[in-house]
């Protein structure tokens, strides 16, 4: 196969996995079939088939895009390994975890709400495959942070306070009513990272 035709298979991917997540995040995966998305990505069916090899398949790729769009695997484990004492662990952590304001309007947010609001059954294949090995990777980094060995029973509450309100900006500021629409307006991504980093490290330090 020639450069040239790679390149253009790889622009033809990236032109259905945009239109897909487009098409979802404002109807649901129930309700896009493949013929929408060939028609927005403006390719032939047959190219669904041959690039993600169906529709479930093209839906695992437009979730994996859109948990990778807030949470970089890479990049966790980086910092996972990093040298960094836990304290600015936990600072980069709720970097990569706090939703930024230009990050409301994408698909990506739109698609893992509506995942998180009402699961889709490619959803628990999902979290078993990729999703596990990020939640593995950030349940290593609480262990860290919070200075507790990686059984210990704590780190699972400890993980849960802190995405927890992460994930709730991300949901809640979806709502064009909602009040963290207020709180985004009036706090920078800075001073929401300084806040909930001052208010995990408090917790955590409280079980010492």
């Amino acid at each position: 196969m020639s450069r040239a035709s790679r390149s253009d298979g790889v622009l033809t991917r990236a032109r259905i996995l945009e239109a897909a997540g487009t098409l979802i995040a404002k109807q649901g995966f129930a309700q896009t079939t493949s013929k929408q998305v060939a028609s927005a990505a403006d390719v032939d069916l047959a190219a669904i088939n041959y690039h993600f090899n169906g529709r479930d398949g093209l839906y695992l790729a437009v979730l994996s895009e859109a948990h990778q769009y807030y949470l970089d695997g890479t990049e966790l484990r980086s910092l996972l390994e990093s040298t960094l004492a836990p304290d600015e662990k936990l600072e980069a952590f709720l970097e990569i975890c706090l939703p930024r304001r230009a990050e409301q309007n994408s698909w990506h947010g739109c698609v893992y709400t509506r995942e998180l609001l009402s699961p889709s059954p490619l959803f628990n294949d999902f979290m078993q495959t990729e999703g596990m090995g990020k939640r593995q990777t950030m349940l290593k980094l609480i262990s860290q942070i919070a200075e507790l060995p990686e059984d210990d029973p704590l780190v699972l509450p400890c993980f849960l306070s802190i995405v927890g309100p992460c994930m709730m900006l991300m949901v809640t500021g979806k709502f064009t009513f909602s009040p963290i629409n207020t709180l985004a307006d009036t706090m920078s991504h800075a001073e929401l990272v300084a806040y909930f980093k001052k208010y995990s490290l408090a917790g955590l330090r409280s079980f010492k």
